[in-house]
């Protein structure tokens, strides 16, 4: 008869708040009235626009538990520190096609239906990060996979088929990188000194590059013999300065885990060995950049040996001056 009751109150639970029933199972029955109340709580006391952002941050923290990102766990931690780099590297991406769509075509650029619904959110969601506004950094994340999913059919719109398959894969590659900034744990802000630093120095390091090589006007070869002006495709900047900016900060995130060594090693031995077997693998890496990526991979692994035995170093000689 317990029992019935206890089911009976977590049915009646999840009919007045069906977001409660995202959570596991056995954290509902310990949790779901506590939930409920909240829920019940806010939209009580507070308006339609405050009702819907409680019952998202409930829905969210639901999938972070059925998931496991949440803050005390591993892989939600993880999330959280990639973060940054993943702020940094969209916003470079989304700041130099940003500068490249208002442009007039050149007749060597050829032609491409630029989506800025995509871009814009990203330079503000890494600017709010830079000032420790973590909260407003997630709304411009939000925004930013929005941004994405209207730009699928307005690519197709636009451009048709030809227009969606150039645009494609760059809206789908900057909506991941919105759904990993909306997966990390919001208890574990990325806005210390040290994640605004790594973002400020990444975005440095590639976005300068990558506005500065998008506006650059040259002169190509066309034909033999003939010259067109043109300025280099925003995603073939990316595609090479891409491994080469991020090589290091991979080498030393790698180095500090736990399994740092077995991790680098893996790397390091799948990327030599990988060509071997699939010969077309890296040549069908975009713009022939699937060669620099490569050295980039194995660089990045023994980089992070050399740096996690440098680590282990220091800390015996801190072990042997203690003692």
């Amino acid at each position: 008869m317990r029992g019935d009751g206890a089911e009976e109150r977590e049915r009646g639970v999840r009919g007045r708040h069906p977001v409660i029933a995202l959570y596991p199972a056995a954290y509902r029955r310990r949790h779901g009235a506590e939930i409920a109340a909240t829920l019940e709580d806010a939209g009580a006391g507070a308006g339609r626009l405050e009702a819907l952002r409680e019952t998202a941050a409930v829905a969210g923290h639901a999938l972070r538990m059925r998931t496991g990102l949440g803050s005390a766990r591993p892989a939600g931690r993880a999330v959280a520190g990639l973060v940054p780099y993943v702020v940094a590297v969209a916003a470079s991406l989304a700041a130099a096609l940003l500068v490249v769509w208002p442009l007039d075509p050149l007749p060597w650029d050829g032609e491409r239906t630029y989506t800025p619904l995509a871009y814009a959110p990203w330079p503000v969601a890494l600017g709010c990060l830079l000032a420790g506004r973590w909260a407003w950094a997630r709304i411009a994340a939000g925004a930013a996979l929005l941004g994405a999913g209207v730009s699928v059919p307005l690519a197709h719109w636009s451009g048709g088929p030809a227009g969606l398959s150039q645009n494609l894969p760059t809206v789908l590659g900057l909506a991941l990188a919105a759904a990993v900034v909306l997966a990390a744990p919001p208890d574990l802000p990325p806005v210390g000194t040290r994640g605004r630093r790594s973002a400020a120095l990444i975005a440095l390091a590639l976005g300068v590059p990558m506005v500065a090589g998008s506006l650059t006007v040259f002169q190509a070869l066309a034909d033999v013999g003939v010259t067109e002006p043109g300025r280099a495709d925003p995603m073939h900047l990316f595609a090479f300065f891409t491994p080469l900016v991020l090589a290091f900060p991979a080498a030393w995130g790698l180095a500090r885990l736990r399994y740092g060594a077995v991790c680098a090693g893996t790397l390091i031995a799948a990327t030599l060995v990988v060509p071997l077997y699939h010969d077309g693998l890296l040549a069908s890496v975009p713009y022939g950049s699937g060669s620099l990526w490569a050295e980039a991979a194995v660089l990045t692994g023994f980089a992070a040996l050399v740096i996690r035995l440098g680590l282990r170093l220091r800390s015996a000689r801190e072990r042997r001056r203690t003692t």
